[in-house]
């Protein structure tokens, strides 16, 4: 009888076979007898993916409170010294219309004296400051420090400057005329806001 060449190699085939059958064995046996440290490793793990989770959501989580709080502070500041101006406005008004500038010259300085207030300009129609906090503005044109657009403002607006000053403008309304603008200027107060 002839002997086949493959029957060698089928014989190999079982010992080669056997010896992934050892690996494997030994890596079953690894995972019986280690079992209780793989478990404890993978919850481990898994903690500390939870945590690092967790610490995102809350970083990310105070940054958004942090941004809406200073969204919410800044417009406060916008509507109160909106709600400021009025009256004042109002007040120059009457003195205006009786050319009582040194009137209105003792309410701006008063005025400023209040806390994060910093200047306050009261203009002409045509553009030319009459009172002013800052006696140097006094005899300029508006224009010269702040945006033309300030002398077409027909309500009180407030915007927020680069260095990040607030500023009002305020028209003072005659009966019939405009009589000027009211600028007040002012530094918001500084704050941190600090979440636990």
């Amino acid at each position: 009888m002839t002997r086949d060449p493959g029957d060698s190699e089928k014989k190999l085939d079982p010992g080669a076979s056997g010896e992934k059958q050892h690996a494997q064995g030994a890596k079953k046996f690894f995972i019986v007898t280690h079992w209780h440290s793989i478990t404890i490793l993978l919850l481990v793990l898994a903690i500390a993916g939870m945590y690092a989770w967790k610490n995102v959501a809350v970083t990310s989580a105070k940054a958004q409170v942090a941004e809406s709080a200073n969204r919410i502070i800044t417009e406060q500041n916008k509507s109160l010294l909106r709600l400021v101006a009025v009256p004042l406005t109002w007040a120059v008004r009457s003195e205006m219309i009786r050319n009582n500038y040194d009137q209105i010259n003792q309410y701006l300085n008063q005025f400023v004296k209040e806390k994060n207030m910093k200047e306050i300009i009261v203009a002409k129609p045509d553009g030319t400051i009459v009172v002013a906090t800052n006696k140097k503005r006094e005899g300029t044109s508006v224009t010269s420090a702040f945006p033309p657009a300030v002398l077409q403002e027909d309500k009180t607006t407030v915007t927020t400057l680069e260095n990040g000053d607030l500023m009002v403008v305020s028209p003072v309304m005659g009966l019939s005329t405009k009589q000027g603008i009211l600028i007040l200027l002012s530094t918001p107060p500084s704050y941190t806001l600090q979440i636990p």
